[in-house]
């Protein structure tokens, strides 16, 4: 009778040692890339870019295979797996009605979690503003007002690379919010008019 009890408690825990083992790849392999961020309080946080805001409408777009090709192209790498099947954007309004601008989202790896990056873009596709809506790391540079100013007034054409158009010491954090910013501004111009 002992040895069946051993053998049941044995079962049992190698049966939790391999649930927490299967647990624990899954939530490190979701870590391993990051997908679109959410916006996560726009009635608060959209007059920080646009200080008219009295309004915002949620506009999603569904990408195509062909779509998801020509932004990689463009970006010089492959998007996230869930950045691939649609895309979230926010048409901000002021008190007529009238589209002030945009608000696009993304989230980055950085090197203790994700960088949530929220950009403001005018109706004519130029940066309006940035934030850092949250992140974990280290580094402070990237959350600068000196750093995130260099990209207001920034297009689709800006190249958005530390050491040409954006000044930083090159950190992770800065990197990826430079990458977060040219894959928003090229996600908008392909996707903005798409149905």
């Amino acid at each position: 009778m002992r040895s069946k009890l051993r053998f049941i408690m044995n079962s049992a825990r190698c049966f939790r040692t391999g649930l927490l083992l299967v647990i624990t790849v899954l939530l490190v392999a979701s870590m391993a890339h990051a997908d679109v961020c959410v916006w996560r309080d726009p009635e608060r946080t959209m007059q920080k870019i646009f200080p008219q805001a009295r309004d915002y409408e949620t506009i999603e777009r569904k990408i195509s295979g062909e779509k998801a090709r020509v932004i990689e192209n463009r970006l010089g790498k492959p998007l996230d797996p869930g950045e691939r099947q649609d895309w979230i954007f926010y048409r901000i309004m002021g008190n007529k009605g009238e589209a002030l601008g945009y608000v696009l989202t993304d989230a980055e790896k950085g090197e203790y979690g994700a960088i949530e990056i929220v950009m403001g873009i005018t109706p004519e596709g130029k940066v309006a503003g940035v934030y850092i809506q949250r992140a974990r790391e280290r580094d402070k540079e990237f959350k600068s007002k000196d750093f995130l100013a260099q990209f207001i007034g920034k297009t689709k054409e800006s190249p958005l690379h530390i050491g040409k158009d954006i000044k930083a010491e090159g950190s992770l954090p800065a990197e990826q919010v430079s990458f977060a910013a040219r894959k928003m501004l090229i996600m908008y111009d392909e996707l903005r008019k798409e149905k």
